[in-house]
């Protein structure tokens, strides 16, 4: 069976009420349920369409029968309904479903001397069907979220039987068993229905939340937390949701030493679906890759075009030309230069932008005879940008235009040096090295914990203090 829209998007949200602050939280709208029940009836149509029947026996009113080759020839998709029971999950019902069911019979009608056999076919139309269906949405030790079905009840209005074949005054001495025993197979509680249905949740809805990515590998070396803390927190309107939403090093995960900011408030519910990110998220990345020393790159001649970190260039613009006190000290060589950074990079959201704070140093080395490097000057640089985030696909994608960069020398080997000339030097550097690179990480995008059949439509990113808001719709794609 194919994963349920309905319950691949249920198994998004799954919440917590303990987390005051958490770095990731969700609201999924009756908008969105809606949609996800809509999409889960059609395939619940599909699925027990064609479906067989165990066969049945008995007798009644000295005819033995037997019932062979049932199936469902038709199911006529219901009008349903999705509710919210505080600290338990959702109850789904429906009504006015219609099913017909087509088999075979053959029966012995024994009376004195009186012997008949005989065998046909039947049709079975059940209508206004209706069932109700409670589902426990928690969350398991690990931090994934769990879906059960529980009180699933199901009842016939009314069953009318055909036979074709046969004497049709036997009919009537075992019809009424007969119609009584299809309507059990129907809505009894272990009938075609309500199996069906709890199979919908208890094995395709978990599938579905297998397939939830609640950690999630970036680079390799950090891992990104969406685990969930605790059970579901539900409205009339809506549920919410609450997750872990931090970045560890992978070889080694620990908290963050800072606390995780408020969330922005926002009481929409028009969407489907509302994803708020604290900044604390990428913060918690900054952190460890800044701890982890995944903050430093060494930039030598073939990460920068036309050679401008040669100290002697006769007809290009080198280094050794702007600074003329390099070119003169390390003649016909190149300049490697290490950057690192000196405290962790910083990301802040409001005033509808994102702002990336970073500072570090900025090493020389001339390159010597025999590949060794000789130590000349340290630049103290900062660095204070704007990244433009849009989403895709389920992931959030960044990308810096400008990489506006300051610097002061630090400390200096070969004398004073003119600010003006370093500026250029480190920003042309910066903008054919640094950014490209930045841009290349911001282009693999930052992954949302969403299941690869969920897509979201109609998407608006809204950045408030501390908080990325991401309102959307939703569309299964099977």
């Amino acid at each position: 069976m194919q994963p349920v829209c309905f319950l691949t998007v249920l198994s998004l949200f799954v919440t917590s009420t303990e987390c005051k602050f958490p770095g990731l939280k969700t609201r999924i709208t009756d908008k969105a349920l809606d949609y996800a029940t809509n999409v889960a009836l059609d395939i619940l149509t599909k699925q027990v369409t064609g479906q067989p029947i165990p066969d049945q026996h008995g007798s009644s009113g000295g005819v033995k029968f037997d019932i062979t080759g049932i199936k469902v020839n038709q199911f006529i998709k219901p009008s349903s309904k999705v509710s919210m029971i505080q600290n338990v999950g959702l109850s789904w019902s429906t009504s006015g479903t219609r099913l017909d069911l087509h088999g075979n019979f053959h029966y012995k009608y024994k009376k004195g001397i009186i012997k008949i056999s005989d065998s046909g076919s039947f049709d079975l139309s059940a209508s206004n069907i209706a069932f109700q269906l409670n589902i426990e949405i928690g969350v398991d030790k690990t931090g994934r979220p769990t879906m059960k079905s529980v009180d699933c009840n199901c009842n016939v209005g009314s069953a009318n039987i055909k036979f074709h074949g046969g004497a049709a005054w036997i009919y009537n001495l075992f019809s009424g068993m007969l119609e009584g025993k299809l309507k059990d197979m129907i809505a009894g509680s272990s009938g075609i229905l309500c199996n069906q249905v709890n199979k919908l949740v208890d094995v395709n809805g978990m599938e579905s939340l297998k397939k939830l990515p609640v950690t999630v590998q970036i680079a390799k070396q950090f891992l990104l937390d969406y685990t969930l803390l605790a059970k579901p927190a539900f409205t009339a309107r809506f549920m919410e949701t609450y997750h872990k939403g931090e970045v560890y090093w992978k070889a080694d995960p620990r908290e963050a030493p800072f606390p995780v900011p408020p969330l922005l408030n926002f009481n929409d519910t028009s969407r489907m679906m509302y994803l708020w990110m604290s900044d604390f998220l990428f913060n918690s990345m900054a952190y460890n890759a800044y701890k982890y020393n995944k903050l430093q790159y060494n930039v030598t001649n073939k990460d920068l075009p036309s050679g401008v970190l040669n100290t002697t260039c006769p007809k290009t613009n080198c280094i050794g030309k702007f600074i003329k006190a390099i070119g003169e000290k390390f003649p016909n060589t190149t300049v490697m230069l290490y950057m690192k950074s000196t405290v962790m990079p910083n990301m802040t959201v409001r005033n509808g932008s994102t702002m990336v704070d970073a500072s570090g140093d900025i090493l020389f080395f001339a390159q010597q005879q025999g590949g060794k490097y000789i130590y000349f000057l340290t630049l103290s640089a900062r660095m204070v940008t704007k990244v433009s985030l849009t989403i895709q696909n389920g992931k959030i994608y960044a990308k810096v235009s400008d990489l506006p960069i300051q610097v002061k020398v630090k400390d200096s080997k070969i004398g004073a040096l003119s600010t003006q000339a370093l500026n250029f030097i480190v920003k042309s550097a910066v903008s054919m090295f640094v950014q490209p690179k930045l841009n290349e990480l911001g282009s693999k995008g930052f992954p949302l914990p969403i299941i690869d059949s969920v897509h979201f439509v109609n998407t608006e990113l809204t950045l408030g203090k501390d908080t990325l808001l991401i309102a959307t719709d939703l569309k299964y794609g099977g």
